[in-house]
């Protein structure tokens, strides 16, 4: 004769009587330090780290989708005491300190820290990320927001084309493809850190089968 089950609460799974019921899992107990310093780490992971003004590549839709697969908070904003200048190689935009110069460009907020991680690994080492002050391009009597942008070095002024300004039309028709195709691979890089070694088998197989499509 079989032995007598239990009716299962709320619709579980039946248990034979006298079975040992499993121990439920019981979360340590942490003091009020550790706490506070584990709720720390969490709003990091997800906190905005402020906005951030930018005037070149990083002003296309195509780039951040290529980088974080999405459209961030975009506003149009203007930074005084400024040039923007172009990169002899690679065809940047550059900014530059100058007196009476203004800068148009978009402040960009909302993004998460790997989403901010990214964007430092596709700005070249030329730059310099630095705390800067922009009003929105429609507010001319506006309190000014703070944020952060990206400069060109000093160390670094031969590599800059001359004095003109940056021409978004010729970096989209010389320079783009190759920027947001260099923006995909490092947000697949940033990927492949997190993924076991037949997950970074599997990407590598399927990039192998894109680039002989491609042939």
């Amino acid at each position: 004769q079989g032995l007598a089950r239990r009716r299962p609460p709320q619709g579980g799974p039946a248990m034979e009587l006298g079975a040992v019921a499993p121990t439920p899992r019981v979360e340590p107990k942490l003091d009020p330090a550790s706490r506070a310093a584990e709720q720390v780490v969490s709003a990091a992971k997800h906190a905005d780290w402020g906005p951030v003004f930018v005037y070149g590549s990083m002003t296309l839709p195509q780039t951040w989708d290529a980088l974080i697969g999405r459209m961030p908070e975009m506003q149009a904003a203007k930074l005084r005491g400024h040039k923007r200048r172009t990169v002899a190689c690679g065809g940047f935009a550059a900014l530059v300190e100058q007196r009476g110069g203004l800068v148009i460009g978009q402040l960009v907020r909302g993004l998460l820290p790997a989403e901010r991680r990214l964007l430092d690994r596709v700005v070249d080492d030329g730059f310099e990320l630095v705390e800067a002050s922009v009003r929105a391009l429609d507010d001319f009597e506006g309190e000014e927001i703070q944020c952060t942008t990206y400069v060109w070095r000093e160390e670094f002024e031969d590599a800059l084309d001359g004095e003109a300004d940056w021409d978004v039309e010729v970096f989209t028709e010389t320079c783009l493809q190759e920027f947001v195709e260099m923006c995909a691979d490092v947000r697949e890089a940033h990927k492949a850190d997190r993924l076991s070694d037949e997950e970074l088998k599997a990407l590598a197989m399927s990039g192998r089968q894109r680039r002989a499509q491609a042939i």
